[in-house]
């Protein structure tokens, strides 16, 4: 008998697994960008059966939800903003994981109308107050520990995983300051280093560390009283001269069994996600030739072998100087170039190429996502079933996040979106028309 799946997450799987006592790099909270990544849970949609439950933080615009019914996909979501009655300051909400939000709710509010009983939770990562949610819902559980899930997932068991597979391994773990200082100098004679916390991701958890009074800011940081008494702990490694970024996404099930799903290539910019695309032949040829995938396999039995079974994605890198990085980073959870390899494998053509984008907008006022759509579908770029390439809009609530700090009418949001197209000339019109329907919507893009 086949379950119905419950899809959730919360895509900042990293912040609710670091420990409070751990110490931090120098970083500016920002709420904005936060918002818009409690948004992002809406492109979850991509895993989605026909008769599964998405449940999103914001709810989906109505004009969404359609056009991807339209497109063939039958589940069933919240409209309205999950929030516990019970906690006042918008705030504090926001400091919830979204199963730390589910498990806390009232019996009666809209989730308990939505979620059927026995059906089976398929989150974006186990973070903690998943095991809650899981009772307070009655869901199957077939998910890993959460200390488990947490330990594999920081950045020194990356590093010693390199050892285990006999990997190449620059990197080195420090745990105190005299380590980082010593280490640090030593590294510094040969050239930049990144100093990387334990739970950082893309654009967040890396400083470039690149002069000795650079390491010495660090260092009087890590001393300074908002650190006082915390554990330091982090990963140092020279700074790699890469050529491309790119990473390999399975699954290991229950039992060990390690399925490789897809490789996609990443365009970052600096340090951050910019666009997740198919892979070059000539990459393909050379992951073929270097037994990357050989290296995949090894690191999901190893997971398997330390209690963890799920979806896996491996960021890797291909150096100026020919030579392969297969083991950057492991994440032990879904992705976003997982996200694309779904959209691939539902509507990818013969012929065609695709890509995931963002595009990073800012808006005065209330600005309206169904306009939006209109103006794509008027234009002739918004992806249908019948057309060959378009623009498909992954998400409606992160182009104007529920923003706690937001001042009067102002937002910033990102459109994620997927394309598929012929030739890069269709691809460059296609980007060119749908800035041009945001601008006309009431969007400024700010890339």
């Amino acid at each position: 008998m086949m379950r119905n799946a419950v899809h959730c997450g919360s895509l900042e799987s990293e912040r609710y697994w670091r420990e409070e006592d751990l110490a931090s790099l120098p970083a500016i909270p920002d709420a904005k960008a936060l918002a818009i990544v409690q948004a992002m849970d809406e492109m979850l949609f991509v895993f989605c059966g026909s008769g599964d439950v998405l449940l999103t933080r914001q709810g989906m615009n109505r004009a969404q939800y359609d056009y991807l019914q339209a497109l063939g996909y039958a589940f069933s979501t919240n409209m309205d903003t999950l929030r516990l009655e019970t906690v006042e300051s918008v705030p504090a909400q926001a400091a919830l994981n979204i199963f730390e939000l589910l498990g806390r709710m009232d019996a009666g509010q809209e989730p308990d109308r939505l979620i059927p009983e026995g059906a089976l939770l398929e989150p974006f990562a186990v973070l903690p107050g998943t095991q809650e949610a899981v009772s307070r819902y009655k869901l199957l559980p077939t998910l890993p520990d959460e200390e488990i899930v947490r330990a594999v997932n920081t950045k020194s068991y990356s590093t010693a995983m390199r050892d285990r597979l006999g990997l190449p391994n620059i990197a080195v773990v420090v745990d105190s300051l005299e380590e980082l200082l010593q280490s640090g100098q030593a590294l510094l004679e040969k050239g930049a280093f990144l100093i990387k916390d334990e739970y950082g991701v893309s654009g967040k958890g890396n400083q470039l560390v690149d002069s000795e009074r650079m390491l010495r800011r660090m260092a009087g940081h890590l001393e300074s009283s908002r650190n006082q008494g915390k554990r330091i702990r982090f990963v140092l490694e020279p700074l790699l001269d890469r050529e491309t970024d790119f990473s390999c996404q399975f699954q290991i099930d229950p039992e060990g069994r390690v399925t490789l799903l897809s490789a996609q290539q990443l365009v970052n910019k600096g340090f951050a996600f910019g666009e997740s695309r198919s892979p070059q032949p000539s990459l393909l040829d050379k992951l073929d030739k270097e037994g990357y995938w050989e290296t995949m396999h090894s690191i999901g039995r190893e997971l398997h072998a330390d209690g963890y079974y799920g979806e896996v994605c491996v960021d890797s890198m291909l150096l100026r100087d020919g030579s392969l990085a297969p083991l950057v980073e492991i994440n032990a959870r879904k992705s976003m170039s997982l996200i694309k390899h779904h959209v691939d494998r539902r509507f990818k053509q013969e012929g065609m190429h695709t890509c995931l984008i963002q595009v990073p907008l800012a808006a005065m006022g209330k600005v309206h996502y169904e306009e939006l759509l209109e103006r794509m579908e008027e234009t002739g770029i918004l992806f249908s079933l019948g057309a060959g390439e378009g623009v498909m809009p992954l998400t409606s609530s992160a182009l104007q996040p529920l923003d706690p700090s937001r001042a009067a009418g102002s937002t910033k949001g990102k459109l994620y979106a997927a394309l598929t197209y012929r030739s890069e000339d269709s691809k460059r019109g296609l980007i060119h028309t749908l800035d041009e329907s945001l601008m006309r919507t009431g969007y400024t893009i700010l890339r």
